[in-house]
């Protein structure tokens, strides 16, 4: 009847209220049973739910995480887009220089400047309120136009992020950030350096908290900047457009007059006056190169790739076309080796250098982490970076960054392993990923630092210090997890395999594990020692030196067969077909002590040799004590025999199944052991 109910109220044509009356006609009776169905339906349709919940959940979460990695990716793209739109934009909208500006020529000023704006246009004084410009001073030429206090805000959130000063420059914009805590005359860190051809000024309307705001659009970058008023913000960005204005023209002056003196030097007859001038020029200048006039270094520069080049580095930046900029940059920087010095060739220097800043910014993002950004990609989505850093003599920072990289990513893929409960299932996945991706990092490195052999001991130390992560989750899952000595010596054979496996490529590591490894190794080898010891005493207070009876033939054959399993060979002690002369504490000794002694070979080092030595002989020893103590007791008269026997068990096949076990290690028995044995023996 719920199916029935269920497909009656799943029709389209259904009326509720015409189905109440039609119930209701029939009593009370009829109603009540149809609330009893109602609630067995409601009832069915849950547990149907959570059924296919449970069927799905696993596929549930894996698409809840593709989803979120998905989102990230889609947000990280469609904010690039944005910011290349508005880019573009305001480069269509940027005015350039005016005709009526070319046409009219400068202005000459009509008065003369005062004393204190002529030392203001002096750049040293900059030495003394900014640290680190000296660079910024060197340029002949360069002067102060205007400055102005700023406050720096994220794009995306509008958060306030710290004090700067802006410095506008004749030829660029130089931004430094305030000194809080200052000595001395210093009131600002030089933070960058911006030419004006370079960038962009967008303005920002206000609305809300954003007041008296306005953006600097910079391959490949944006800032953005508040005013502490309009005034200030719409006197700082005039005086900006006006210097760019400048700007350009007199660059555009700079070169018609530089293809003029071009174009006499080519027409002038060799016979002419002024040809004979030239002629006199040359032979001075090789006489003496002091001699070689300011305009060489000009002409040299007038090539049209190299007035090109700024632009096309820029727009190579922008692609993210990075093996194009830098053959670029190798390219200038073969041609300007031939380049006379001069003023023209170290301002042409400045432009590249700047351009080449910020390509090593965009490379090193390449390889920097961050939550947007995916962390799925194996060692060779680094290498296209990393080599281009290196073509630009970055192998230092190519290395940190490439290897801070790496180490994200291991992070990220041992963060995906799933703990199920076995410790063991868990190790062995650990260790497949951590050693694999060790692996990986390794031989990536190798093609990617093939020469560059000052990087090999930053990998040595990089993997020294993963190896050291990697033994912390280790001892945080096996060793304070109170696991089994013999899930622990299983955790840690996997590890050594794993490690061994480096070897093969050049990376020896399994010296380093050990001696992580040995402490905490150490201190279980003691514990489970001290248990040993503990359960011996306490089992030895109910022990009545009795034979054990296993009731019938068939059981004491099955009884054989285990301890032959164990690695006992006991048939000598069974009497009477049904009786063993070797007692249940006995049995459950040597048991836990043949586990025992094979846990701790596996875990065997040269370090540990003595201590897996001590453990072994200490328990023997108490239970040799428990052996004498029995023998002495009156109470044990009548069953010395079996004591005996047991004593007898215990000194050759306990301890002789220890020392075939050493020697199936390839290794001694210990001198300790072999001298228990031959104390056991003088019993009687």
């Amino acid at each position: 009847m719920g199916d029935g109910l269920a497909r009656i109220f799943t029709k389209q044509a259904f009326d509720p209220e015409a189905f109440i009356d039609k119930q209701a006609a029939d009593g009370e009776d009829a109603l009540l049973g149809l609330r009893q169905k109602i609630h067995a339906l409601n009832e069915d349709t849950a547990q149907a739910l959570k059924k296919n919940v449970y069927k799905n959940y696993s596929q549930f979460i894996e698409t809840a995480r593709e989803i979120s990695i998905l989102e990230g990716e889609m947000y990280q793209l469609s904010h690039l887009l944005m910011e290349q739109k508005g880019l573009m934009s305001s480069m269509m909208e940027m005015p350039l220089v005016s005709d009526k500006a070319v046409l009219e020529g400068p202005k000459e000023e009509k008065k003369e400047e005062s004393p204190e704006e002529e030392t203001r246009r002096n750049l040293a004084f900059l030495l003394e309120k900014v640290e680190g410009c000296s660079s910024v001073t060197e340029v002949p030429g360069r002067q102060l136009v205007h400055d102005a206090d700023l406050v720096e805000m994220d794009p995306e959130t509008f958060v306030q992020m710290q004090r700067v000063h802006a410095f506008l420059l004749s030829d660029s914009l130089m931004m430094a950030t305030w000194v809080p805590t200052r000595r001395g005359p210093m009131k600002y860190r030089f933070q960058g350096l911006y030419e004006l051809d370079s960038l962009a000024v967008v303005n920002v309307r206000d609305a809300g908290p954003v007041k008296n705001a306005f953006k600097i659009l910079m391959f490949p970058e944006t800032r953005m900047y508040q005013a502490d008023s309009a005034k200030t913000k719409r006197q700082l960005l005039d005086i900006l457009e006006d210097t760019k204005k400048k700007k350009a023209m007199k660059d555009k002056q700079k070169k018609e007059t530089s293809s003029r003196l071009s174009d006499q030097f080519s027409s002038s007859p060799v016979g002419s006056p002024q040809g004979d001038a030239f002629q006199q020029l040359d032979e001075k200048a090789q006489d003496s190169k002091e001699e070689q006039p300011v305009t060489m270094d000009t002409d040299f520069l007038q090539a049209d790739w190299l007035q090109e080049l700024p632009e096309d580095l820029d727009m190579l930046i922008a692609q993210r076309n990075f093996e194009g900029a830098v053959d670029l940059v190798e390219k200038v920087k073969e041609f300007l080796t031939e380049c006379p010095q001069g003023p023209a060739l170290k301002e042409f220097k400045a432009r590249i250098e700047h351009r080449v800043k910020q390509l090593t910014v965009g490379l090193m993002t390449e390889l920097q982490v961050s939550p947007e950004r995916s962390l799925r990609g194996g060692p060779r989505a680094a290498r296209r970076a990393v080599t281009q850093l290196i073509r630009l003599g970055k192998s230092a920072q190519a290395c940190e960054l490439f290897l801070k990289n790496r180490s994200a990513i291991i992070r990220y893929n041992i963060r995906q392993l799933k703990f199920e409960g076995a410790t063991t299932l868990y190790i062995r996945c650990l260790c497949t990923v951590f050693f694999s991706s060790l692996s990986d990092t390794a031989k990536e490195f190798l093609k990617a630092f093939p020469d560059h052999y000052g990087c090999f001991s930053a990998f040595v130390i990089w993997s020294k210090q993963e190896l050291n992560s990697f033994v912390s989750i280790f001892q945080r899952q096996v060793f304070e997890s109170k696991a089994s000595l013999t899930t622990i010596a299983d955790c840690v054979q996997l590890a050594k395999k794993n490690c061994a496996e480096l070897s093969s490529i050049g990376v020896d590591l399994e010296f380093c594990l050990e001696g992580m490894m040995d402490l905490p190794v150490q201190q279980v080898v003691e514990e489970t020692r001290d248990q040993m010891v503990e359960g011996i005493r306490y089992r030895s207070q109910d022990e009545q030196w009795r034979p054990t009876n296993l009731q019938n033939k068939k059981e004491c054959e099955k009884f054989v067969e285990d301890m032959k399993g164990s690695g006992f060979d006991i048939k000598s002690y069974i009497f009477d077909d049904c009786f063993a002369h070797i007692t249940q504490t006995t049995v459950q000794f040597a048991k836990s002590l043949a586990t025992l002694a094979n846990d701790l070979l596996r875990l065997y080092t040269v370090e540990l040799e003595g201590l897996i030595a001590a453990a072994l002989t200490t328990i023997l020893t108490a239970q040799l004590t428990q052996f004498q103590t029995a023998l002495k007791a009156d109470k044990f008269k009548e069953e010395r025999n079996t004591i005996l026997k047991n004593v007898q068990f215990v000194g050759d096949k306990v301890i002789g199944h220890i020392i075939t076990l050493y020697l199936g290690k390839e290794l001694s028995a210990p001198k300790q052991v072999l001298d228990l044995q031959s104390t056991y023996k003088q019993i009687k």
